[in-house]
């Protein structure tokens, strides 16, 4: 009996590890300012994500990078002996992208009563280093009327793709069906079909440039990557699943 209950144990263990290696990774770059304007080393920058604390601090430029970090919504707090607190709230990170925060500046350097300046973080309208690629991640398609058909959802991600009336077919830009390709946490698939729409941590689409690990597509690509077990754990401890 204890004898199945390690081989369980260990098979649990490889399933999990797999499943993180499986995921892509994001991270989030910029730099820190006093409230002069010049870089602020030694600066703490710091995300929280499950309970889990990812720090770093500021290079003496003002520089800092969190890395690796699982896509998702984060609250960014920065915080120095040189000003007052302040955090960014709603910092969206993508799979295999960085999120830049430049020039991050607090205005106060009272410290006498710890209170953390809230700032909302805006999402660019357009990336210009990658204008054929676009991404929605889980808490923005929670909020989306076709969450529910992961088909007829990525049609909403960007411009020039149609699915078919008759099918789950998906056409980019007017190229043949057999044009595009799924990837579903790196493995290449047909269809998505076996996929529940829960599962989905993030979609990414590729209409234009994209990256040659992905193969020669002339239609375009559509990358999903699941959910960790750790984050369906949070969700159903929550009351969300």
């Amino acid at each position: 009996m204890k004898k199945q209950t390690r081989i369980l144990s260990l098979a649990l263990a490889l399933s999990a590890t797999g499943t993180l290696l499986a995921q892509t990774f994001g991270e989030i770059q910029g730099n820190v300012l006093a409230p002069d304007g010049t870089p602020s080393y030694g600066a703490v920058v710091e995300v929280d994500h499950g309970g889990e604390r990812i720090a770093t601090s500021a290079d003496l430029e003002g520089r800092f990078v969190l890395k690796p970090l699982l896509p998702g919504t984060y609250n960014v707090r920065f915080s120095s002996a040189e000003f007052a607190p302040f955090e960014y709230t709603g910092v969206v990170v993508n799979p295999d992208k960085i999120t830049f925060l430049r020039e991050m500046k607090s205005e106060a350097k009272e410290l006498g009563v710890f209170v953390i300046e809230k700032r909302i973080w805006e999402v660019p309208l357009i990336d210009p280093e990658e204008p054929g690629k676009a991404t929605i991640i889980a808490s923005q398609i929670k909020h989306d009327a076709t969450r529910k058909s992961p088909v007829k959802l990525i049609t909403t991600i960007a411009p020039g793709i149609y699915k078919s009336p008759n099918s789950d077919e998906l056409y980019f830009k007017g190229a043949r069906a057999d044009a595009m390709i799924y990837f579903v946490d790196g493995v290449k698939m047909s269809s998505l079909k076996g996929v529940p729409p829960d599962a989905v941590g993030s979609i990414t689409v590729y209409t234009g440039g994209v990256p040659a690990k992905y193969g020669d597509f002339t239609g375009g690509v559509v990358a999903i990557e699941t959910k960790t077990y750790f984050d369906l754990y949070r969700q159903r401890q929550a009351g969300i699943l």
